[in-house]
């Protein structure tokens, strides 16, 4: 058997998958961590679905700092299956414990400016996206892919910031 069939039957190294999932992990923690205080605010919301929205919130801000950490130690330990499983459970988590009932709350209005397209992003796209992610991580197949999908969503997030940002720079309040 010669180097060259050697290095063929090798499975791929992913260290540039390990590294993103790692930044993006610690990132998300990050944010996490920081939303956190946010669990046992009370709001006083007149109405029970209102109540009920806040509650489910409440349990996302206590679930993110929990997904991402798990998410970063799985990276960091080169486990990129558990780390593509925690960062799209993440995901996920945030879609049907905060993007749903808002949908179900305010309705959904796709439009064609930045809030409308962030929606649509957020409530349609990252769901599937995170699927995607967590079927090819069960399949053991492309897991680069998967780590790339895995991290899209929050991608996606820090980069609408920087563009509000850079909008509000320009154009003010």
């Amino acid at each position: 058997m010669t180097s060259a069939d050697t290095a063929a039957a090798a499975p791929p190294s992913y260290r540039w998958a390990r590294v993103g999932l790692v930044l993006i992990a610690a990132i998300e923690l990050l944010d996490a961590l920081s939303s956190a205080q946010g669990i046992f605010t009370e709001y006083h919301h007149e109405t029970a679905l209102l109540r009920y929205a806040q509650g489910l919130n409440s349990i996302k801000l206590a679930l993110s700092p929990l997904l991402a950490g798990t998410a970063l130690v799985f990276a960091a330990r080169g486990n990129l299956r558990y780390a593509i499983f925690a960062l799209a459970a993440l995901t996920l988590a945030g879609w049907l414990l905060d993007s749903l009932p808002a949908i179900v709350i305010h309705g959904f209005k796709p439009s064609l400016d930045f809030g409308g397209i962030e929606e649509f992003v957020f409530y349609l796209i990252m769901p599937v996206i995170a699927a995607a992610a967590i079927f090819l991580a069960v399949k053991r197949q492309r897991l680069g892919l998967a780590a790339l999908l895995a991290c899209l969503p929050a991608l996606y997030k820090w980069a609408s910031v920087g563009a509000f940002i850079i909008m509000l720079l320009i154009y003010g309040f």
